[in-house]
């Protein structure tokens, strides 16, 4: 096999040129590499080529920005077919066979090849060196078809832009440095994803609000009569040129996308603009579905927590409606029945124990008194310290919301007895529960922002419902007058009055729970 021809086009736009005979070559940055190549984007030792009779072989030595053959990051050793069209970094070279005779910008000899092989021959904008146009179309085209796949199959998007801008500059020869930004949710600043050089991107802030005020892509590039125009960040960064596209989905401007090189002028072409903008229509939608599914999680984790106070069949239809978009702030007045219940002795009880065993005591309560309330469709509004307030026919309409908040109490109650038994046997502290039921009109529904819902009850209805808690001793459940009269198979109870502060002695009736033994 004659020498091979490494053509590699540097940062400024010339060609760096290497006759290479059989034989192991490292190519990088390092000066002890047999082919040095001066640019920051080329790691210190990046990678190392084979030159044998019949075959060549490259391989990526663990670079930081990779290398590329047709559009392809390599990983371990890859056999070559010549003439072949590969990227170290953002830097396209070729490998084409060459005369073996040698010249005076060649040798036969393998050694280092810094010096004497920069033949300055800079291609037309936008173009690679000699025979290399063709292959750079190609390249952008796998990658304009790869990356709806890759966007589709990348979970982690911090990963994927950084994929994007380093193919992006490998397929674009002028594009030296750059950076994607996006606009944050909350607050609406444009924030960096990803940039070449990582720790330094070359931010211009009046270019990047020209992008953004005029909603196209554009190529600046500088201009000696208008250096006296030039903002700050211009001139410290020292751009030359650059290539700036904003990232806009349905008609809002989410995102940037840009690239630029600090030291050739005119190192953009028209058609190197229309592939950024092309890969900035991929990278809107990705950053648009990204925004979605964040809104639809962060949707579904307040639903999550929204839908824990309802039984099983309440959050069913409550999910339908969300999942048709009718689950909305609002409220709506309707007859309803309010259960209260509170631990009778609760203070006085706990007010010697450890705090982690009043916690258990709670926790062993609230555990079976809440599956109840759920099991006969009731909704839980609220937890209040050691007492429940709990809804029947809300936020979905019932017409056994009566009977099933009678049913509801009947079963805490002897739920209550059995885990007292328990506690008693354990010689753990226990507290009896006190039961009021009231049935009435209540404005009731969901209050609050789209994204911050909260169920609650509100009326007169709850305030009678707290007054007949208040009514009920140890053991008992107390029904006002409208919860009896809704009843269509009212059971056996006992009338009694209970005191008030202010309402004075209202009609009542116990509701006997216990089994006669």
């Amino acid at each position: 096999m004659p020498p091979l021809l490494l053509c590699i086009q540097l940062d400024d736009g010339t060609t760096q040129s290497h006759s290479l005979p059989a034989g192991t070559y490292v190519i990088g940055r390092e000066p002890g590499c047999d082919v040095i190549v001066n640019s920051q984007g080329v790691s210190r030792r990046h990678a190392r080529l084979t030159v044998a009779e019949t075959s060549v072989e490259i391989e990526d030595l663990n670079s930081t920005s990779g290398t590329f053959l047709s559009g392809a990051q390599l990983s371990g050793r890859t056999q070559l077919q010549t003439p072949a069209s590969l990227h170290l970094g953002h830097l396209p070279f070729t490998l084409s066979p060459s005369s073996p005779e040698p010249t005076s910008s060649s040798t036969s000899q393998k050694g280092n090849y810094e010096i004497g092989y920069s033949l300055n021959v800079k291609p037309a904008p936008g173009h690679f060196f000699a025979g290399g146009f063709a292959a750079q179309s190609q390249q952008r085209l796998e990658m304009l078809y790869e990356l709806p796949l890759q966007f589709a199959a990348e979970s982690n998007l911090r990963r994927l832009y950084r994929l994007i801008l380093d193919r992006l500059m490998a397929l674009i020869p002028g594009a030296v440095r750059g950076a994607i930004l996006l606009k944050e949710s909350d607050s609406g600043k444009l924030a960096l994803r990803a940039s070449v050089p990582e720790n330094l991107p070359p931010i211009s802030r009046s270019l990047i609000l020209r992008a953004i005020t005029e909603r196209q892509g554009f190529i600046w590039e500088e201009k000696p009569c208008e250096l006296q125009d030039m903002s700050a960040s211009m001139i410290a960064i020292g751009i030359r040129t650059g290539m700036y596209a904003p990232l806009i989905w349905k008609d809002d401007v989410i995102g940037l996308l840009f690239v630029d090189n600090p030291s050739t002028p005119k190192a953009f072409s028209r058609e190197d603009l229309q592939f950024l903008l092309s890969v900035a229509n991929y990278a809107a939608a990705a950053v648009a579905n990204q925004l979605l599914q964040s809104t639809i999680e962060h949707n579904n984790r307040t639903l999550e927590h929204l839908l824990t106070n309802f039984s099983p069949k309440v959050r069913n239809r409550l999910l339908e409606k969300s999942r048709a978009g009718s689950l909305q702030p609002g409220g709506e007045k309707s007859t309803v029945t309010v259960l209260l219940s509170d631990l009778r002795g609760f203070t006085k009880t706990s007010s010697s124990m450890d705090s982690a065993l009043v916690v258990e005591m709670l926790n062993d309560y609230f555990q079976i008194l809440g599956p109840e309330i759920f099991r006969h469709d009731g909704t839980i509004d609220k937890f209040i310290g050691d007492a429940i307030l709990a809804v029947f026919g809300s936020p979905e309409p019932d017409e056994d919301h009566a009977a099933k908040a009678l049913e509801a109490a009947v079963h805490m109650q002897h739920r209550m007895e059995a885990v007292n038994a328990r506690r008693k046997a354990e010689g753990l502290a226990f507290c009896e529960l006190g039961i009021g039921v009231y049935t009435g009109e209540v404005l009731h529904g969901f209050i609050g922002a789209t994204d911050h819902l909260q169920y609650t009850v509100i009326g007169d209805t709850v305030n009678m419902a707290s007054r007949y808690c208040d009514g009920a001793g140890a053991g008992e459940i107390i029904l006002g007058p409208t919860t009896l009269h809704s009843l269509a198979h009212p059971p056996d109870v006992i009338p009694c009055f209970i005191k008030t502060k202010h309402e004075g002695d209202l009609p009542a009736f116990r509701a006997p729970w216990k089994i006669a033994h």
